[in-house]
């Protein structure tokens, strides 16, 4: 709207407002001041605006370049987009590992982990590879996304159970792995089944990071190694739990004995579980979204 009186300005905002619509509002002068205070984001002008209507914006349009908003809304949902692709890499993470050691004690069973192992397990998966997803590229269709309403919570119902079903996929399958290879009769011991289920877990959360990319788009999609700093965090973790395995030092003060290939093998297998299911649910997602968006109308008849 243009050339309007500044008490039209309040009006038509109210109005968008009151349908629940998150209302961006851009001015230069002192009759704007008004206008820019109620609008949910108030731009002022950097070159030509007053400073009354700078002190009364929320944010500043430096260069006065109106294609300079559309670049920082871009960047403003990729930005709340990687939070939460972190927190639900953190949750699902966190959700797992306290499952496994709740369910091992109410039903009085040895720890597939053990303390030292959980707290490599934290320091990894808090180090590298969560911080790495704050640094995900901008999708490219993420200016064509809907506008969120700011009463919308973090959490919709589809991620909730989406971190609910890879945490128990995790949960059962670290801790099928472990109770396996405790009863399939080979003189190994706890410590090998130990080692065993630590691999496995390990190798669920680079699955899961890779899943966490984003919400809804395939890593197909999306591009695998375009995002090069969480390729590298993966190699590092991959290399630091090679140590810990393999590496004498190393496998004192975690208490693990090494795996066999194949055993190794066994555990990829298993985790990669997560990364499959986590990637059919995406393709679902499509479809669906893609027939909704494409059913066809139903025609209207007249009943007289």
């Amino acid at each position: 709207f243009y050339r309007v009186s500044p008490d039209a300005k309040m009006k038509i905002i109210e109005a968008f407002q009151a349908n629940g619509h998150v209302v961006a509002m851009t001015g230069d002068g002192v009759n704007d001041a008004p206008a820019l205070k109620l609008a949910d984001i108030g731009i002022a002008m950097g070159k030509s605006g007053t400073a009354v209507s700078k002190e009364a914006a929320d944010m500043i349009l430096v260069d006065d370049n109106f294609i300079t908003i559309i670049s920082a809304i871009e960047e403003g949902k990729g930005i709340y987009s990687n939070i939460k692709n972190f927190l639900r890499f953190q949750l699902t993470t966190s959700i797992a590992t306290l499952t496994m050691i709740i369910c091992s004690t109410i039903f009085d069973l040895p720890l597939p982990l053990n303390p030292i192992q959980i707290l490599w397990i934290n320091i990894i998966m808090d180090g590298p590879p969560a911080q790495s997803l704050g640094l995900e590229p901008l999708q490219e269709n993420i200016v064509d996304q809907p506008p969120r309403k700011s009463s919308d919570p973090v959490f919709n119902y589809e991620l909730i159970i989406s971190i609910l079903v890879s945490s128990i996929i995790m949960v059962f399958g670290t801790l099928s792995s472990f109770y396996f290879e405790l009863t399939d009769g080979d003189d190994n011991g706890d410590i090998y089944a130990n080692s065993f289920s630590f691999n496995t877990f390990v190798l669920f959360q680079m699955f899961n990071a890779i899943n966490c990319r984003s919400e809804y788009q395939s890593v197909l999609q999306i591009g695998f190694f375009k995002n090069k700093f969480l390729i590298i965090s993966i190699v590092i973790c991959l290399i630091m739990q090679f140590f810990a395995l393999y590496i004498t030092p190393f496998q004192l003060l975690f208490e693990t004995v090494p795996i066999t290939f194949t055993d190794f093998f066994k555990s990829l297998c298993i985790s990669s579980s997560v990364f499959f299911l986590d990637e059919f649910r995406k393709l679902f997602h499509l479809f669906s979204h893609n027939f909704s968006k494409h059913k066809p109308s139903l025609p209207l008849h007249k009943h007289i």
